[in-house]
């Protein structure tokens, strides 16, 4: 039974609630799991994405329409572990995410305890590995 007490709160338990949970309800679903501080930064892409104005000078920097589409298609992405650095009361991690094969990519997170539960404190700007989606009704595919 410790072990499984362990499991239960471990990083690894809580990025895999949080997983459950955006598959469920999108970035609503996330929220939950973050503390003030990485609520803010998901505040802030969200802020870019919505502003097209705003992510076209930004483009370089964040990704621009590329986390604008990552945070419209969080649920229906799939989301995985890659790798997890385990503190008593700090975590890191690297987290990938893939949307049909053809946006993938990875986004390095810390968290830490909060109330004796881990919560996602900050996230970085996300790496796309591969960046193409369907444009219109054509067939064809944007590289990033």
């Amino acid at each position: 039974m410790g072990f499984t007490l362990f499991e239960r709160w471990s990083p690894e338990y809580a990025l895999n609630n949080a997983f459950d949970d955006v598959r469920e309800s999108g970035l609503a679903g996330l929220k939950k799991h973050l503390t003030a501080n990485a609520l803010k930064t998901v505040e802030s892409f969200e802020t870019i994405s919505g502003r097209p104005e705003i992510a076209l000078f930004t483009t370089p920097l964040l990704g621009g329409s590329a986390v604008s589409v990552l945070l419209e298609k969080l649920s229906e992405c799939a989301w995985t572990i890659k790798d997890v650095m385990k503190g008593s009361e700090t975590s890191k991690a690297i987290v990938g995410f893939n949307y049909e094969d053809m946006m993938v990519g990875t986004i390095e997170l810390t968290m830490i305890k909060e109330d004796k539960l881990w919560k996602i404190d900050s996230l970085a700007v996300p790496k796309f590995d591969k960046f193409a989606l369907p444009q219109g009704n054509s067939d064809k595919t944007e590289e990033a």
